[in-house]
């Protein structure tokens, strides 16, 4: 089911029925949200009658019960205490090692043909290592890649018949999921160790996982008890441990990805690649960019952005009603049903985007609104991080990643497409939007 002719069915879904389509899978109820206000409804003011999706609920074999995975409570207490990782200052701070790695990067290319997936994809997993862990995982780096190739190749599985028990069986794709769950254990494991042998904030998540307290776990010690003496609920091993894997595996894998797509489109349009090099050039010189640039590489900014509107690397959403069905516009949601939210088709739909298949990044710049100020489109239109509580915790920081590597690989270097590829990029619709035969372009020094 999910390959290419995924998104070619939901898109063609949306077309023939409308903005809500119900429609089965064995013995599965699915319900499609193709509008924009619907999906407000869906992933926000229904938010607390919903269950993660069938995906998230599957994964958590492997992430365990991580944000992208854990269910209510948990879920926001997490989120509150990972949340200082994230912060304005912690991410300017970050922006130094995007730099200085995406300049390593660079500097060891040569002209010529290169497939720049693998590259954005190793480039990105550094970089998530080093902000977040305080390691170079490049030592690490075939085990991880190795890990999320298994882990990607898991969807097609949770929607067979008696899924949960493939999943204990001895064959080759499970074998290979559960090594790689060995290998990522053996390594975040170890980094947990070491630094409970020498605590201290290091500025990455660890430190602050490690060091976090959240007291409205116990709201009996919040009653006539003073702040100091507040008692402090603090994360164990394990907790740690699932939300490491889950930051470095989704942390990674969906920048990298839209990186690739974005040099990619930049490759086939050469117009809007020369001015992102030109305002590079005009804002950067020959110096590595810093925090306050973020705002002032605008066209970059929007080329990035315009590359997750029409690749978004989290291409669809999924939910599933909780245990009691509930109305939604005259409609029964019985329990247990799968809803999905695709962005492939919505921030594709003609009602919103005219020209939707054009590659135009002026489609963000700030011109683009009402006479009042408002956007021109509804909101729930482009939600390529998601939305409600569950959007990604990490979006501040994959805007500043993704703008500051294609700034500083196209001021140096011109991409375009190597000879004999198809008109359009192939792609692979997995837990994340992946290109299918990674991305070969051949580079040129300017």
């Amino acid at each position: 089911m999910f390959r290419q002719s995924t998104i070619d069915f939901l898109t063609d879904n949306a077309k023939r029925y409308g903005d809500l389509v119900h429609y089965g899978a064995g013995n599965r109820k699915i319900f499609q949200f193709n509008h924009p206000e619907l999906i407000q409804e869906l992933l926000v003011n229904d938010e607390p009658r919903n269950r993660r999706g069938i995906v998230m609920q599957r994964s958590r074999f492997i992430l365990g019960d991580g944000l992208l995975t854990s269910e209510e409570p948990l879920h926001m207490r997490q989120r509150r205490m990972a949340a200082p990782a994230f912060h304005r200052q912690r991410i300017a701070a970050y922006g130094e090692v995007i730099s200085q790695y995406s300049a390593e990067m660079i500097d060891r290319w040569q002209p010529g043909p290169l497939d720049l997936h693998p590259e954005m994809l190793l480039l990105a997993l550094r970089i998530v290592g080093k902000c977040l862990f305080d390691t170079d995982a490049q030592a690490e780096v075939k085990k991880i890649a190795a890990a999320v190739d298994a882990f990607m190749g898991f969807l097609p599985l949770v929607f067979l018949p008696f899924s949960k028990q493939i999943e204990k069986l001895p064959f080759g794709p499970m074998e290979k999921i559960r090594k790689g769950g060995v290998d990522l254990d053996a390594i975040i494991y170890g980094m947990i160790a070491e630094r409970r042998k020498s605590p201290g904030d290091r500025g990455d998540l660890l430190s602050m996982l490690l060091e976090a307290t959240d007291v409205e776990e116990n709201p009996e010690a919040l009653q006539d008890s003073p702040a100091a003496q507040k008692p402090a609920a603090h994360m164990t091993d394990k907790q740690v441990r699932d939300e490491c894997l889950t930051v470095m595996l989704a942390g990674h894998e969906t920048t990298a990805n839209g990186l690739s797509f974005a040099l990619w489109m930049l490759a086939k349009h050469p117009e809007a690649q020369e001015e992102v090099h030109q305002e590079a050039v005009r804002v950067l010189g020959a110096r590595a960019p810093v925090a306050d640039d973020f705002p002032r590489l605008r066209y970059t900014y929007m080329a990035f952005a315009e590359t997750m509107r029409l690749y978004p690397p989290v291409w669809v959403i999924g939910r599933s009603c909780g245990p009691e069905p509930y109305d939604f516009r005259g409609f029964t949601m019985p329990a247990g049903a799968i809803f999905i939210a695709p962005q492939i088709v919505v921030q594709r739909d003609p009602r919103f985007w005219p020209n939707p298949e054009k590659f135009d990044p002026r489609r963000f710049a700030e011109e683009n609104r009402s006479s009042e100020g408002r956007p021109v489109r509804p909101k729930f239109a482009y939600y390529p991080f998601g939305a409600g509580s569950r959007q990604c915790i990490g979006e501040g920081l994959a805007w500043m990643e993704g703008v500051f590597v294609l700034a500083t690989i196209l001021r140096n270097w011109r991409v375009r497409p190597a000879p004999g590829l198809p008109e359009e990029l192939p792609m692979s619709p997995l837990i994340s939007l992946r290109p299918k035969h990674g991305v070969p372009l051949v580079l040129e020094r300017r």
